[in-house]
């Protein structure tokens, strides 16, 4: 008899809360959905203006969030006297990313002295499609 391959994966629910409201993510992120962020926003790290940087946080919240929580996060971006704010949203973002297991969303530091190879008999992992890099989805606007 031949052995199937389980290739399913458990998900968890992804919620978060700013003040009083309480935000939900979906469980997961369709891979075609995933690739077409990131080819969007492909090479934006050394290129974006402010414009292309908050377009690229509004549809990384439009590829997660649910229609509700969507709808009320736009709805708190815009008012005034109850406001999601741009240095929340950029938290919110990075976040969201760690979450469905994304790469960091800021360069990484230098690696510490180490061998430069791996050990004889031990392997590198290549990236994987959950590792797409988007780094250019949650740049620093503050700076």
């Amino acid at each position: 008899m031949t052995e199937i391959r389980d290739f399913s994966k458990a998900r968890k629910d992804i919620s978060f809360r700013v003040d009083d409201d309480m935000f939900h993510a979906a469980r997961g992120v369709p891979a075609d959905v995933l690739l077409d962020f990131a080819t969007e926003f492909q090479g934006m790290e050394t290129t974006a203006t402010i414009d292309v940087q908050l377009k690229a946080f509004r549809s990384m919240l439009e590829v997660v969030l649910l229609p509700e929580s969507l709808k009320r996060f736009n709805e708190r971006m815009r008012d005034r006297d109850n406001p999601i704010e741009i240095d929340q949203v950029e938290d919110i973002v990075t976040w969201l990313m760690e979450e469905y297991g994304l790469r960091p969303t800021e360069p990484s530091s230098a690696s510490p002295g180490g061998p430069s190879s791996p050990e004889p008999g031990t392997t590198s992992t290549a990236s994987t499609p959950a590792e797409v890099s988007i780094s250019a989805a949650s740049p620093s606007i503050a700076s």
